[in-house]
């Protein structure tokens, strides 16, 4: 009885931790090399190689071990969850001043260009900013930059 309890809670444990990103969240590439397929199987073509691993995507729907996800420009495809990490960053869509603090207001630690790709460290809800981190010549520099510069977050989501 003991094992038949165990490996229930085992399954309990893997459930929960396979479903960190669901449809209507944000994830990120998990490899540097992806293919973005026109539907959910090995059988449909590529759409895409992405590249890029950490870029944010957002899940719109599953299919088995499939995610239908979309990334910043509208673009769509399916790729095997196992592609995809539950580590949270964002894409930098306007160029702007990463600060000491939450406010524009203060000290500049780095001007972020568009495209950037960053780690989300906290993004309250009711702040205008997130803490963000990037790397930069194999440094992470840490800031807050304006919440509406971003892709990755949805506009009320609390990362704390």
């Amino acid at each position: 009885m003991r094992l038949n309890r165990a490996v229930f809670f085992l399954c309990l444990f893997i459930g929960v931790s396979v479903a960190a990103a669901e449809v209507g969240e944000y994830a990120s590439l998990k490899k540097n090399k992806v293919n973005w397929r026109v539907g959910p199987g090995e059988k449909y073509p590529i759409l895409w190689i992405y590249q890029e691993q950490g870029y944010p995507v957002k899940i719109l729907d599953t299919y088995d071990v499939w995610r239908q996800i979309q990334e910043a420009d509208g673009t769509i495809g399916w790729v095997n969850k196992k592609m995809l990490s539950d580590r949270r960053t964002v894409l930098v869509q306007e160029e702007g001043i990463l600060t000491t603090k939450p406010d524009d207001q203060s000290p500049t630690v780095a001007v972020v260009e568009t495209g950037t790709i960053g780690r989300i460290l906290r993004c309250p809800a009711t702040y205008r900013h997130c803490l963000l981190s990037f790397k930069y010549q194999d440094k992470d520099i840490k800031g807050w930059f304006p919440r509406s510069f971003i892709w990755g977050i949805a506009p009320n989501e609390d990362i704390d």
